[in-house]
């Protein structure tokens, strides 16, 4: 398991957004992998919301896998715009987020770049995002490599978390995936 406090961010997974993204069923599948093994392992879940009264509010499957996550409103791009969101993450210590969500070349990207900014690690599980653009989301992925962001897809997450098959969920985990 990591040893560094680390929260799981749900960027955006709100109903009209994701009408706009053509891989929106292995997104929704992979990230509710995700917040199934969020809850395994303990780690903590935050949703973000771009204003839901207009965007809708987080995908349903996906809530429905996580144990008592905390839900941001934001207006900003980046998460970091909310003081609620940086008051949360100052309070429980948090020394790296894993990102994921939508939209790659917005939310996610500036999200990312203001946690470095912070000195907060980033983790971005590579099939846990997305975006309406792919080449754009594609062109991101590999600036935010640049800028020292981890970027890694959901199984090598889950079985570093792990760390071995004699782990008390391993089978559980197995068969999710």
């Amino acid at each position: 398991m990591e040893e560094e406090p680390c929260v799981i961010v749900f960027m955006d997974m709100q109903s009209h957004l994701l009408n706009s993204i053509d891989n929106i069923k292995e997104l929704i599948e992979s990230c509710s992998i995700l917040a199934a093994c969020s809850t395994l392992f303990q780690i903590p879940a935050v949703l973000t919301e771009q204003v839901p009264e207009k965007l809708g509010s987080s995908d349903k499957q996906i809530v429905s896998h996580l144990d008592n996550p905390r839900k941001v409103i934001k207006e900003t791009f980046s998460a970091f715009g909310s003081p609620e969101f940086c008051n949360f993450l100052t309070l429980s210590s948090t020394k790296r987020i894993i990102l994921v969500g939508i939209e790659t070349p917005i939310c996610i990207l500036l999200t990312a770049m203001d946690a470095l900014r912070a000195g907060i690690s980033v983790t971005l599980l590579s099939d846990c995002v997305s975006c309406r653009v792919p080449k754009d989301g594609e062109r991101c992925l590999s600036q935010l490599l640049e800028l020292g962001v981890e970027v890694i897809p959901l199984e090598s997450f889950i079985f570093r978390e792990l760390q071995c098959s004699n782990h008390p969920d391993f089978r559980k985990i197995s068969n999710m995936i």
